[in-house]
């Protein structure tokens, strides 16, 4: 019974990394989620859109980002009330209809939604949606990202709802695309990186920029330079760097399969990016394996860059037997990462627990084969002859949550659907064992 419970945790705890502030492009909403059923509110906007398209159509979600709803009702043009942006494309396809539309409604005087006009998308998804000022601070503009089934760079496209008109005001292109206050002004900025592939020599190069818009046009800043080895960007997480700069972590697939991190900050009036300043120092402290990536493990607003090494007792494991160690380590100024935590991260499974000292070099982890358990054991100078057990947490469906009760395991935390529990052996005799405070207090779900 319990072997079914790990793909059932890993299912719940990717739908919650999915939603959270950091984004892997792998996920799909379409994919994992039935499309949600319409509030009041949606549902009279979708009447006054279809009435006024004359014809059947299929809303279009947001993949990534923030705004996840294929409904965008904010304030839009500074003016009293309520604008609403819906996305879309027709059911019927095969023609010039083709491809997404984004269309933008407003209310008349009797409070009823009407279309005020419809305007062609840049792709076949969308893949975020962003609202924020640009340019002159007091109006808002629509960032739309739109992605293609050809591959490659992103649409960016910016939309403008002012004095009564929708319109474009802005295109561009990019592989990451995210807003946050970079520069500690009061204010949002724009950060995009965007990848070129030379056709003569086959090289990948990418850089990041600050976008804004000034006298109705959309001005780039020079930007800085990304690092060249990295092939796809899979994953990017904004937070803060230290207490005092915001900062985007962005996670890339190297040549070689491995994943790397880099971070873009903004400091002596510009773009910087350490890992690309001092690559030798800094990359091989952060590529790892795929999977692990960048985020604020603590919840303390600071994002935690992951590296591994085998646990011990795997130093001469095969790749298929190999379990890591995980170190999460913060940037630090003069091209510095130092470790914040040690200890075994559970991708499937959604959680970190960080050794503590005295366990360091002492204790190892073996996954149990038939459950969704993983048991620490008293290192004994050989992984197949350490067998003192020391705690083992179980990842439970709630639902299945009563029966590891009954069999002394308690509750620690919990996610959702997802219960996390700990069995400690009642031999207090052995130093290793932990109180039931300690476990709850180096336990860490990681979103």
């Amino acid at each position: 019974m319990r072997r079914m419970r790990i793909s059932l945790a890993a299912a719940v705890m990717a739908a919650s990394v999915a939603m959270s502030g950091c984004t892997g492009f792998s996920f799909t909403v379409d994919g994992l989620l039935n499309a949600p059923k319409l509030t009041e509110e949606q549902g009279e906007i979708h009447e006054a859109l279809t009435a006024a398209v004359g014809g059947s159509i299929t809303l279009k979600y947001p993949r990534n980002g923030d705004n996840r709803s294929a409904f965008v009702i904010a304030d839009l043009d500074g003016e009293v009330g309520e604008e609403a942006l819906v996305f879309y494309e027709y059911s019927t396809g095969g023609g010039s209809d083709d491809g997404i539309r984004v269309n933008l409604l407003d209310k008349d005087e009797e409070g009823k939604w009407y279309s005020v006009k419809e305007l062609a998308g840049a792709g076949t998804d969308v893949d975020r949606v962003i609202i924020t000022q640009m340019g002159e601070k007091s109006r808002c503009n629509v960032l739309v990202g739109y992605q293609s089934v050809t591959g490659g760079e992103n649409s960016l496209e910016i939309y403008s709802c002012y004095e009564g008109d929708f319109k474009r005001v802005g295109t561009d292109t990019y592989s990451v695309l995210d807003t946050l206050d970079i520069n500690y002004d009061g204010y949002r900025e724009i950060v995009t990186i965007q990848r070129q592939n030379n056709a003569d020599t086959g090289a990948v190069t990418a850089k990041a920029s600050l976008l804004d818009m000034a006298d109705g046009e959309l001005v780039k800043t020079e930007g800085i330079e990304m690092c060249a080895n990295v092939q796809n960007y899979v994953n990017t997480c904004s937070g803060l760097l230290n207490k005092q700069h915001e900062a985007i972590f962005i996670d890339g697939l190297n040549q070689d399969g491995s994943l790397q991190t880099e971070i873009v900050y903004y400091r002596y009036s510009s773009l910087q990016n350490p890992m690309q300043l001092s690559p030798q120092k800094l990359l091989p402290l952060c590529t790892r394996p795929t999977g692990y990536y960048s985020t604020d493990v603590d919840g303390d607003g600071i994002v935690e860059i992951p590296s591994t090494r085998p646990m011990t007792g795997y130093e001469n494991a095969i790749i298929d037997e190999m379990v890591y160690m995980t170190t999460w380590n913060i940037y630090e100024d003069f091209f510095n990462l130092t470790e914040k935590y040690r200890g075994y991260y559970s991708i499937s499974n959604g959680y970190f627990f960080a050794f503590p000292n005295r366990w360091n070099d002492l204790v190892t982890v073996k996954r149990e084969a038939d459950t969704s358990e993983l048991v620490f054991y008293k290192y004994e100078g050989d992984i197949n002859a350490s067998n003192t057990e020391i705690m083992r947490i179980a990842a439970v469906a709630r639902r299945d949550s009563q029966e590891y009760v009954d069999d002394g395991y308690r509750l620690i935390a919990n996610k959702g659907q997802l219960d996390y529990y700990v069995k400690l052996p009642e031999d207090t005799r052995e130093p290793l064992i932990l109180t039931i405070d300690e476990v709850k207090n180096n336990f860490y779900i990681v979103d």
